[in-house]
């Protein structure tokens, strides 16, 4: 709620400024905290509600909208520039305005969300974490096998943790700052999706997008090719990433597309560093082969980073961590991802200057490179696995990680029954020993 009304006040300021640079800048801002509070929410929500068997998917269903926003915001600016007269001022307003659209629509749809039965259940509200349950899953009772299953488990998993979840946001932060300090497993939890953040900002695509139609320029491209191939740009980015969601994440897991997406992303960024730095950009002439090779590999960057890096900051993060901590790591990473995504796209025209055009692809080839090295040796696969059990792997050491299986639902369920069974055997056990005293 709190992210739709910002977003759409600051969508109307800047859609009805006449000419205050503070009044844009305001409404730019506050439209930026609508989007960080809607990112976090969002990512976190939709994990905790979707079914197991569509996690991946519906998680990564966030990521097509966001790209399908981006890319749309494309398409707008191309359709407005050639449809709507250079000397209305519509041609700019009505691309703010267009932005407030999503807003209302979450403002108005709000109160319809069922909220999370994990939270709910964290909060000590039983009962309606059951109603809301069974409501997620279509009106499903007890009487279903699948929706009795479910609920057990969310019982045993969650109701343990329902002290810590009723601390206020800042004593969250500070216990989970206390448990880094003292338990090196949440350490290592906090430090594994931290890094997911560092490699989702350095391996350039945010940069790339949002500075397309300069690096379009400089290949050679005219100011209309150039809006043009950015829409397209756009367009490649959602279809990769629905192609991701729909019909790659929870078939083939989530590990070996990231490897894939990421070192897709080391080769293509690797050529345009290389193009760059050898190329006469001063000349206005036609694009070269070499530059049309590069424009390719901006097109092959877009599915690599749709495949990879794109998908992997918001469905790793609310997919690999407790329940308990869950909501306190997704803000505090996700706050440091904005802060870091906020310095590089405003430091990337100074590193163009001061590092040659060919300098901050250097830098994203590097990153993405130990990136995709990071990933092979300590990311794990959560397809088909259970969400409070994928944080127990991070009691080992950070490079066996990505080796080590995490178990599915089913073995969870397994292993569960066991202790329960053994339980109740070493109880028979005492009582009969009692009974045999004299």
């Amino acid at each position: 709620m709190a992210a739709a009304i910002f977003y759409t006040i600051g969508a109307l300021l800047m859609c009805g400024n006449v000419g205050s640079f503070a009044e844009l800048l305001v409404g730019r801002i506050l439209s930026g905290i609508g989007s960080g509070f809607g990112m976090t929410a969002g990512a976190v929500y939709i994990s905790e509600v979707a079914p197991q068997e569509l996690r991946g998917m519906m998680t990564t269903f966030y990521n097509v909208n966001i790209m399908g926003g981006v890319a749309g915001s494309y398409w707008i600016n191309y359709a407005s520039q050639g449809v709507i007269s250079s000397r209305s001022s519509w041609q700019w307003r009505t691309t703010f305005v267009l932005q407030a659209i999503p807003s209302v629509i979450l403002f108005i749809g709000y109160p319809f969300f069922p909220e999370s039965p994990r939270y709910l259940m964290m909060r000590g509200r039983v009962e309606a974490a059951h109603n809301s349950l069974s409501r997620l899953r279509g009106g499903l009772e007890e009487s279903s096998d699948y929706f009795a299953r479910e609920w057990m488990e969310l019982q045993s998993k969650v109701d343990s943790t329902a002290e810590a979840s009723t601390q206020s946001a800042l004593k969250a932060t500070l216990s989970l700052l206390k448990a880094c300090i003292s338990h090196a497993p949440t350490r290592r939890l906090l430090t594994f999706v931290t890094l997911i953040q560092t490699f989702f900002i350095m391996s350039g695509g945010n940069s790339i997008t949002y500075y397309a139609p300069t690096i379009l320029k400089s290949i050679g491209l005219n100011s209309k090719q150039v809006l043009l191939f950015t829409a397209v740009y756009g367009l490649i980015k959602v279809v990769s990433v629905f192609l991701y969601a729909f019909f790659f994440t929870d078939r083939f897991g989530r590990r070996p597309l990231l490897l894939i997406g990421s070192a897709i992303n080391t080769v293509c960024l690797l050529y345009l560093a290389v193009y760059l730095g050898v190329a006469d950009l001063s000349t206005s002439a036609a694009p070269s082969p070499a530059a049309w090779v590069s424009i390719v590999a901006i097109c092959l960057f877009a599915v690599g980073y749709a495949i990879g890096w794109a998908p992997a900051f918001s469905l790793t993060a609310s997919e690999i961590c407790p329940t308990h901590l869950r909501g306190t790591i997704v803000m505090i990473t996700f706050t440091y991802q904005n802060l870091l995504n906020f310095g590089i796209t405003r430091g990337f025209p100074n590193m163009i200057i001061s590092m040659k055009s060919y300098g901050p692809f250097a830098l994203f080839t590097a990153f993405t490179g130990c990136a995709t090295v990071w990933v092979f040796f300590a990311f794990p696969e959560c397809k088909g696995r259970s969400m409070e059990s994928a944080s127990a792997l991070f009691s080992l050491p950070w490079y066996k990680v990505g080796f080590q299986k995490v178990p599915t639902l089913d073995e969870t369920r397994e292993i569960d029954d066991e202790e329960k069974g053994m339980s109740v055997h070493d109880e028979d056990v005492q009582a009969k020993e009692k009974d045999m005293r004299p």
